[in-house]
């Protein structure tokens, strides 16, 4: 068994509380669909890697994206093609995505090796995950975190995978700020349904506004990034 294998074997998803919560995050889920979404061309093999409940790839037609997931309790919910290791999937891909996966990993490098292989030549990937370890709080604890990413730790895994990183930025400027309170608070690391509509209805868009006046390269709740393996 190789070492990726074992790897996405060992990992967790706590805080499914959390991740149902995150579904009433209509923007934030809507704005990652768009940049997942923009540059995908007619007929692009496409793969979402920790599909999770199937948040993002539900949104595509039935049967245009494959789905990688191993929490069982998660299956049912994805209406995609569905696949519980990585080294049985059917085709190498032109789009690979990850959203919030790779934080959950302990062995993250590997994974995107991985990764790395299942990609044809001209390939894209497209990576987010939460920012800054100074804001390490009770929810990462909670929902099975093993880190936070900065822009250079986001870079190195790609680069040593062999991807040629395109973009590189941070996500939700406010975010940063409201994770810190959070933090200082010492939250037992939940959240309510209430608390993610007002963030997502009130605070977010404002965000969104300071991430392009700053070009993401300030601060912020999140790593994204884009990296393309070359031909």
């Amino acid at each position: 068994m190789n070492q990726a294998k074992q790897t996405a074997e060992k990992v967790e998803y706590n805080g499914s509380d959390n991740l149902a919560m995150m579904s009433h995050a209509v923007n934030y889920n809507s704005g990652l669909y768009k940049w997942v979404a923009r540059d995908i061309r007619p007929g692009e093999a496409i793969l979402d890697f920790g599909a999770g409940n199937g948040e993002y790839a539900n949104r595509f037609p039935i049967g245009s994206v494959d789905a990688a997931e191993i929490d069982p309790d998660l299956l049912p919910l994805i209406k995609q093609p569905v696949y519980t290791d990585i080294n049985q999937l059917p085709k190498k891909y032109d789009l690979i995505y990850t959203i919030n996966v790779l934080e959950h990993i302990e062995h993250h490098g590997e994974i995107v090796k991985e990764l790395y292989t299942k990609l044809k030549p001209g390939g894209r990937i497209k990576v987010f995950v939460p920012a800054r370890q100074e804001i390490f709080s009770n929810m990462d604890e909670h929902v099975g975190h093993y880190r936070r990413y900065d822009k250079k730790l986001v870079r190195q895994i790609l680069e040593d995978a062999g991807l040629k990183v395109t973009d590189c930025r941070y996500y939700d400027f406010a975010g940063y700020f409201i994770s810190l309170l959070y933090k200082w608070l010492g939250k037992d690391g939940r959240i309510t349904k209430d608390s993610v509509i007002l963030y997502d209805r009130v605070i977010f868009p404002v965000s969104r506004v300071f991430d392009k006046l700053t070009v993401g390269q300030i601060i912020g709740k999140n790593v994204i990034a884009e990296a393309i393996r070359p031909k």
